[in-house]
């Protein structure tokens, strides 16, 4: 860390610290292998590979940074077409540094076999059950139709009240044993609740063997209890010589005691939910050893795309603020600052586009409240208003009534906007009362101090929106959005106008720190070189329309057409093109000026596929590009392809990033240098422009020569 950026974590603090409250901040980095195959580290949750990283990566951690921590796998949603819920492995360690578990030699900390069988589990529930007391309640579960001779778990009904560990006789016997529900997941989430009497318990404990595997399941407990009951497990565990084992299960009610730590399936991506640091140097410090943790079991933050384009992971890693408990949260507090969030970040389209990923816009993970329906615009001012006018404390339900119903996506999800609340106070939501704010329109990076400095980018912001509200309308971008702030050179001059708002609030970001950014999030594709400088060519955004609902396999789901590119060029120097023009394919291009840079962009049909918009526009890659003096005459030329130029397919993925990059730079191939100094000529057509493309050349539209 540079002592410029260090020196700006302490005002950023200090800043917090004046105004009075703790602004705790999480994040949710993702990674993938080195060398990603299968559906899991394409667009599938999970798969044969995931959960031997994600066990592998907790072990290293329990290791290097929270020993006397503990490992559990715990369960999260089960999402349309997928047979299992959603697993996370949890590693929870305590403050006091009191351990948890004494015996991490006994987890399964790997994605093998185990070698126990039925009989394991029958001695270890027997174990356990004798200790709390509570034999004559365990009973044998089965599945649909088989024996109770061959029982495929046993369950213990448990709960603790008044400290004392409490069970009943379920209306089961080991001759009429527990039938469980159909299903492949561990039996604690499949015993027949809906069977039992409205007074009867519903918590329990259950042991099962799965592929040798020992699987201990924990019912739902405060933490107090559940730091009891690990006590009684780990005692039986030894007293048993268990090996082998998976304590999965329920996390215990948080406690401000107690670090967590998530590895959870996500699609085509192992995510990290970060635990919550109280300042942006714990944010730092805990997101670098993860890093390096992964790193070292072969885990990395860089996809090496096929055409040799270097991005992210392609999966989140977005930025949560809130307090260090919903009893002191600063947006429950203050929920003034709510508002001048949403404002800020309405006003600056760069607070939405340069951190996030490949695909932006509407059909997005992170859509802007003005991208899924410009009508809420004046109705999201509206509830803004109400915010100011909120009392603090008093009321935490009222942020969600106002702003649920406008910070959605276009479908209406809440988790999916840019500015997400779902998990601020939300009722419907299992995980939804958190006092969380989600900032969703940030994506992985492939260096770990660029992730790291864009949170403090946000806490600073977030620090200076405390101290000076941002009040007044919000801005009608319209058109301008996906034309102008497309392009990388109109998101760089509104990170300076950003900038400077802190500078003048005494928090002095400069722009400069973010260049790194800037150059792997826009690359240079190519540059054509002038006697005045040079035509740059970056690669810029563009906003993948959703297509319509389609069925696949019995599922209904909606596909992006990605066939549409848009590249931005710029000038080195005004002065580039004082004699000439550049034209490409043909059209002449029509430079404007962003805060010094002139640049614009070319939009263009880079591949053909289905679903798509417009069939009847043809692939236009490779791009012909050519400089011209004033008299029409080409002086220096050069192709830009999207894909291969050397054939329709690529010898799989690129193996290493220098691989990548000669691929990439391999689709820009400069015109000889003497067959354009010569006497040919081309008059080149002139764009036809629209509002929705002033800023940008869109070749789609152009009218035949």
């Amino acid at each position: 860390m540079s002592a410029p950026v260090s020196a700006l974590a302490k005002k950023v603090e200090s800043a917090i610290q004046g105004q009075g409250f703790v602004l705790t901040m999480g994040g949710e980095p993702t990674f993938i292998p080195r060398h990603p195959e299968g559906a899991e580290w394409n667009n599938e949750a999970m798969g044969p590979e995931k959960l031997g990283y994600a066990r592998r990566l907790a072990a290293r951690l329990l290791r290097e940074r929270y020993p006397g921590g503990l490992v559990m796998q715990i369960f999260g949603k089960q999402y349309p077409g997928e047979p299992l819920p959603r697993w996370v492995v949890l590693t929870l360690h305590r403050h006091d540094g009191v351990p948890m578990w004494r015996h991490p030699e006994m987890f399964l900390l790997d994605d093998e076999r185990g070698s126990n069988t039925d009989a394991e589990a029958r001695r270890l529930i027997a174990t356990i059950a004798s200790k709390l007391d509570l034999t004559q309640y365990v009973l044998p579960c089965v599945e649909a139709g088989e024996s109770a001779d061959a029982p495929k778990g046993w369950v213990l009904p448990l709960d603790r009240q008044n400290d004392d560990w409490v069970s009943e006789a379920w209306p089961f016997s080991r001759d009429e044993p527990v039938e469980l529900m159909p299903g492949k997941s561990p039996i604690g989430l499949r015993l027949p609740l809906g069977k039992l009497g409205a007074r009867h318990l519903r918590r329990a404990l259950t042991v099962q063997v799965t592929d040798g595997v020992l699987h201990l399941f924990v019912p739902p407990l405060d933490f107090d209890g559940f730091a009891t009951l690990l006590r009684v497990l780990e005692r039986s565990a030894v007293e048993r010589k268990v090996s082998g084992l998976v304590l999965c299960g329920y996390r215990p009610d948080s406690s401000p005691a107690v670090t967590s730590l998530g590895f959870a399936a996500d699609p085509g991506v192992l995510e990290v939910n970060l635990p919550a640091s109280r300042t942006w140097e714990e944010y730092d410090e805990t997101l670098r050893d993860i890093t390096e943790a992964a790193r070292a079991e072969g885990l990395v933050t860089t996809r090496l795309h096929l055409n040799g384009h270097v991005q992210g992971t392609g999966g989140g890693a977005h930025v949560l603020f809130g307090g260090p408990s919903v009893d002191e949260n600063p947006f429950f507090e203050r929920p003034q600052l709510v508002g001048s969030m949403l404002r800020y970040w309405q006003r600056h389209p760069a607070l939405s586009y340069f951190f996030s990923g490949q695909y932006v816009g509407p059909g997005s993970q992170a859509p802007r409240v003005d991208e899924t329906l410009s009508p809420k615009l004046y109705e999201l001012e509206t509830a803004c208003i109400g915010a100011d006018a909120a009392n603090g404390a008093a009321d935490r339900g009222i942020l969600d009534r106002l702003f649920r119903n406008l910070l959605t996506d276009s479908a209406g999800n809440m988790h999916l906007a840019e500015i997400s609340i779902d998990k601020l106070w939300n009722f419907e939501s299992p995980a939804g009362l958190q006092g969380l704010i989600e900032l969703r329109a940030f994506e992985t990076m492939p260096d770990v101090a660029d992730q790291s400095l864009s949170a403090l980018f946000v806490r600073a912001l977030v620090a200076m929106l405390a101290a000076q509200p941002c009040t007044g309308s919000l801005v009608r971008h319209g058109a301008r959005l996906h034309d102008r702030y497309m392009l990388p050179a109109a998101l760089w001059e509104d990170l300076g106008e950003v900038c400077e708002d802190l500078r003048a609030a005494g928090l002095p970001f400069e722009r400069a720190w973010l260049q790194t950014i800037f150059e792997t999030r826009f690359p240079v594709l190519g540059r054509l070189s002038l006697p005045r400088g040079q035509v740059i060519v970056r690669q810029a955004l563009e906003p993948w329309p959703l297509m319509a609902e389609m069925n696949s396999g019995g599922a209904t789901s909606r596909m992006v057409d990605n066939s549409t590119d848009r590249l931005e060029f710029s000038l080195s120097d005004p002065s580039v093109l004082d004699e000439g023009q550049v034209v490409v394919n043909g059209v002449a291009l029509r430079f404007c000026d962003f805060g010094g840079t002139l640049a614009t962009g070319v939009r263009y049909k880079a591949a053909a596929g289905w679903p798509a918009l417009h069939p009847h526009v043809s692939v236009q890659s490779p791009l012909r590009i050519e400089a011209l003096d004033r008299a029409g005459r080409v002086v220096a030329r050069a192709q830009y392809f999207y894909w291969n130029p050397e054939g329709p397919r690529y010898d799989g993925p690129p193996r290493n990033v220098e691989e990548a990059l000669a691929r990439r730079a391999a689709r820009w191939r400069p015109g000889d240098a003497s067959q354009a100094a010569s006497d040919e000529q081309c008059t080149p057509m002139e764009a036809a422009h629209c509002e929705e493309s002033y800023y940008t050349l869109d070749l789609r539209r152009q009218p035949p020569r």
